[in-house]
């Protein structure tokens, strides 16, 4: 096992008894306003200390991509690993996702194993990690198509354009778990002037019956929303829960 991956277990073994200090991925933009062909500059988060923390490894990452205003996948440049460069064909709202490459974590009185139960005869807890981050683009003026999904499981959707969201406005959001509205989701924020480093997140509260939950805005600058929800893995000899996680990013002027 490799160092890095040595790193993201340990963090892993956090989720259970405090899940906002355990990992997560984050999308941060140099402009989140730009006009056509103008490049922007995408940096992937990733740690529990917003808005800058670890540097991701290559081989954590899985597929990232930007979907234009027409549903169809535009090309990203790849700088390095956590760095790539976005240069928006035409105007419309651009989603930029992120997702970490999914596996497993189990616990065993020596510390954790990045593998499922199989083969482990002393394992006493294992989970499945899925992680995702979402962030967005305007070319132009704020359009609407905030509120379309880039198909992550677990996904978090603004209701209306975060860009038209100012210090002392509400921003309506819906967590999707596989495409569908879910209930019951914890949601924690942070920002980038945020003052308690001993805790870096903050309970929102969890989604109503639709799915949604109300985030009010009092502070400028880079915000994160963060969804986390569990489910009971389907072959229980192989493995205990699924644990997802998921992130949008955007800023407040």
């Amino acid at each position: 096992m490799n160092k890095s991956w040595i790193i993201l277990a340990l963090a892993l073994t956090l989720i259970l008894p405090i899940s906002s200090q355990a990992h997560m991925i984050w999308l941060l933009t140099d402009q989140d306003v730009v006009q056509v062909k103008q490049p922007v500059k995408i940096e992937i988060g990733w740690g529990h200390k917003f808005p800058k923390d670890e540097e991701i490894k290559a081989e954590r990452l899985g597929a990232v991509k930007a979907v234009g205003p027409e549903g169809r996948e535009v090309a990203l440049k790849k700088i390095s690993s956590s760095q790539y460069e976005l240069v928006p064909p035409a105007t419309g709202v651009y989603l930029i996702s992120a997702q970490l490459v999914p596996g497993f974590a189990t616990r065993t009185p020596q510390g954790m194993k990045m593998q499922s139960k199989k083969g482990v005869p002393d394992a006493n807890y294992c989970f499945r990690f899925d992680m995702a981050a979402k962030t967005l683009v305007n070319v132009g003026n704020a359009q609407p198509g905030a509120e379309r999904l880039v198909q992550s499981s677990l996904e978090i959707v603004p209701l209306k354009n975060p860009v038209a969201v100012k210090v002392g406005d509400t921003l309506p959001v819906r967590v999707m778990f596989q495409g569908k509205p879910q209930a019951g989701v914890k949601v924690e924020y942070t920002h980038e002037n945020w003052a308690d480093p001993q805790k870096p997140l903050a309970t929102l509260g969890q989604t109503n019956d639709q799915g949604e939950i109300q985030v009010k805005v009092d502070q400028p600058g880079q915000w994160l929303l963060l969804a986390s929800h569990k489910t009971p893995y389907a072959e229980p000899e192989e493995c205990d829960d699924n644990f997802y996680r998921a992130t949008l990013t955007w800023r407040v002027r």
